[in-house]
């Protein structure tokens, strides 16, 4: 079971408005908030949510409840984090209010939420591909296993961390939702390979230990991410500089080959045909485009289209048709290329709260634009090594095997699905991953020739539909006579093969258990 929940990464101290309110008053807030939306709430019942764009060329004196969108999408305290950003993802919104069992508004919990969620997660794709580089680079033989190390222990190969994203992790690690860091241990030597961020804020926190992917290796070497942490004078936490400014280049490995940069890219997300508006042009284009596209905003450019600007729908709430767009929009400071990484996106717009950021060329010309429903999408269904390694856990526990994990190819004939729903949004989106080279591993149990699919079932269904005849899967070999629990419900819910999955085609379903 996920353990990152709502409750860990809600606002408590909702900002709200009451339905009898006007527009004008909802205005007021905007401006001296920054907020784009707010739950409307009668009796601190949640009723509906309004926007900056529910509200564009409305009169000050129309109240809100005439205005709100009606029945919003909620989410309770004990929802995932993962079902939070199923959500987002699905129906194009940016916030859910947060209401207890009576409806009544508790707290709130955005997009941006869901991308801090995200930022700096171990992956297997990491633990796994520095495994096989090590053997590659030096011929070693490696060992994994799940363990604490000592942070006094930890030598880094990072020279510099970031202020603003160790808050983030010193928050985690207090409320227990930190990933494990990765480190190579050999003889009297731990040397930190991921997670410098986690490291970092663990010793500011005075924690004597912290959770680990430990790589052994049966061999005494120095490997070449040590060589140049120690050129660099790094061998504690203590030598790691912490960096306050606001603007700063995103962290990547001291040896980059050492950990695989990045597969999602900007290119691979990012929409192309993006509406922009002149900075010649007034508030009144922008709301007719607002109206027309129901975008809340867009890029700013010029006459030779390089981005000068963003202008958004509650920067133009009370202002005059002819005013100016170049009086009003937020003159922008942060683009993003394409051959950028998506988890370098998601660190900027948790960074600097920003919901969209221009995609340009090297003439600094708009190409296309990327959202915080892009990043959430490159996330959603996200293989872990939690849900890989609970998984060995817990089938040690249940049947008292001895699982084998390996990764490889599995034939998309032989799956046994064990899930009964698949979206048909969702399985859009894992289409196209596939296509692209994107896609995520399966978790896979090989119990007797069967091939029983304990995570992936979008992408397996969506390759199937595609035709395909195999996908990359972690499998976990086990020897077992007896069927599994899981094979037992998948049997009495009749699913055999993968084309006995139901395909749902609603763009606000219920969301996956």
């Amino acid at each position: 079971m996920e353990k990152k929940q709502v409750r860990d990464y809600m606002t408590h101290d909702v900002i709200s408005v009451e339905a009898g309110e006007t527009i004008g008053d909802v205005i007021r807030l905007i401006r001296t908030t920054r907020h784009d939306g707010f739950p409307v709430v009668r009796r601190n019942k949640v009723v509906g949510y309004i926007s900056a764009r529910d509200i564009i060329g409305e009169h000050p004196l129309t109240t809100v409840d005439q205005k709100m969108s009606r029945h919003p999408i909620k989410a309770t305290s004990d929802l995932t984090i993962t079902e939070v950003a199923r959500r987002i993802f699905r129906s194009g919104i940016q916030k859910l209010p947060v209401v207890d069992e009576s409806n009544a508004l508790i707290g709130i919990v955005s997009n941006v939420d869901v991308i801090r969620s995200q930022i700096e997660r171990v992956t297997p794709e990491k633990v796994f591909n520095f495994m096989s580089t090590l053997h590659t680079l030096y011929g070693v033989n490696t060992h994994l296993k799940r363990g604490t190390v000592p942070i006094k222990d930890i030598q880094p190969t990072q020279s510099c961390v970031y202020q603003d994203e160790l808050e983030g992790r010193m928050y985690e690690l207090k409320m227990h939702l930190a990933e494990p860091v990765i480190a190579v241990s050999f003889r009297d030597r731990l040397i930190l390979v991921d997670g410098h961020h986690r490291a970092v804020a663990a010793q500011r926190l005075s924690l004597p230990e912290l959770d680990a992917y430990v790589v052994s290796i049966d061999a005494d070497i120095e490997l070449g991410l040590e060589k140049t942490a120690h050129s660099m004078g790094i061998y504690s936490l203590a030598d790691v500089k912490v960096d306050d400014s606001p603007e700063h280049s995103l962290v990547g490995p001291t040896h980059p080959g050492l950990i695989p940069s990045e597969k999602k890219l900007v290119s691979e997300y990012m929409t192309i045909n993006v509406f922009s508006v002149p900075v010649s042009g007034t508030v009144k284009d922008v709301i007719r485009l607002i109206r027309e596209t129901t975008h809340d905003g867009f890029p700013v450019v010029d006459e030779a289209s390089k981005v000068v600007g963003f202008i958004a729908a509650r920067d133009i709430v009370g202002a005059a048709a002819i005013d100016s767009v170049a009086s009003k929009m937020e003159k922008v400071l942060l683009k993003i290329y394409p051959d950028s990484g998506m988890t370098d996106v998601a660190r900027k717009m948790f960074r600097f709260c920003i919901q969209k950021l221009p995609v340009i060329n090297h003439h600094d010309q708009l190409i296309g634009i990327i959202t915080n429903a892009d990043v959430i999408r490159s996330q959603i269904e996200k293989v872990t090594p939690e849900k890989v390694f609970d998984y060995i856990q817990t089938l040690k526990t249940l049947y008292g095997v001895q699982p084998v994990l390996s990764s490889g190819m599995v034939p998309v004939s032989r799956l046994m699905p064990t899930q009964s729903k698949v979206y048909m949004d969702e399985l859009d989106g894992r289409s196209y991953e596939i296509t692209k080279g994107l896609a995520e591993p399966l978790i896979v149990v090989r119990r007797q020739g069967k091939l029983i699919l304990i995570d992936g079932h979008h992408r397996a269904v969506a390759a199937n539909r595609m035709r395909l005849k195999e996908l990359d899967a972690y499998i976990i070999d086990i020897k077992l006579e007896e069927e599994l629990g899981i094979e037992k419900t998948a049997r009495n819910m009749h699913l055999r093969t993968l084309s006995d999955v139901q395909v749902l085609d609603e763009s606000r379903c219920a969301f996956l258990a």
